[in-house]
């Protein structure tokens, strides 16, 4: 039990370093693309969601929603 322990806790120390690891910004380059990827997603939603193909419209929506998700953990200065 007391080998457990030590070993459970060791691990718990371990994910808490990596966690407060540094992000790496993206080059420009990427980020602009990135950027632009979102605004495509966003305008293939509004398509799918004008022809009422709600399924599609949330498939492009959700897509838009993570590209923005990276581009504020990555992009953002």
């Amino acid at each position: 039990m007391k080998y457990i322990t030590v070993l459970v806790i060791g691990l718990l120390m371990s994910y808490a370093a990596y966690a407060y690891t540094d992000i790496k910004i993206y080059p420009q380059e990427s980020c602009q693309e990135i950027h632009k990827a979102i605004g495509d997603f966003l305008v293939l939603a509004d398509g799918e969601w004008k022809e009422q193909n709600w399924e599609k419209a949330m498939f492009y929506s959700t897509a838009s929603a993570n590209y923005a998700t990276i581009y504020l953990a990555v992009c953002k200065k």
